[in-house]
């Protein structure tokens, strides 16, 4: 597990506040996503994302990223309502961060209306974009 020893080792070089850290951790969820473990995903992108919250403060871009990685694990295991109360989170924060005419306010849109069409409230997904 490449990912797992790179994280190791960034914690012992670098300590648990750097961004090398925080990447390689994304970085393994991600990897855990890929092949399906997506209890260890979920887990491992919370501890992400309350790593992150520490490191930049509740209102950052990268903590908006790492929540909406949250909010991936979760719609990915037939979890929507709690898929859609952190993407509404996430595009909160985007708006508040970046204003409403902003690439990363629409893809989130997009990621909430995906959350509806796969609970078939399609007529839904379609309002939203």
């Amino acid at each position: 597990e490449w990912v797992g020893e790179a994280l190791r080792i960034f914690r012992v070089v670098h300590g648990e506040s750097d961004y090398r850290v925080l990447g390689a951790l994304g970085d393994l969820g991600d990897i855990y996503r890929l092949q399906g473990k997506l209890e260890e995903a979920l887990k491992t992108h919370k501890q992400a994302l309350r790593d992150t919250r520490r490191v930049f403060g509740d209102k950052h871009h990268k903590v908006a990223q790492a929540l909406n990685e949250v909010a991936v694990c979760l719609k990915l295991q037939g979890l929507y309502d709690q898929a859609m109360e952190k993407y509404q989170e996430v595009h909160d924060m985007f708006r508040s961060l970046h204003g409403e005419d902003h690439h990363s306010v629409a893809t989130v849109l997009g990621n909430m209306a995906n959350v509806l069409s796969s609970q078939g409230k399609h007529a839904e997904a379609l309002a939203m974009e």
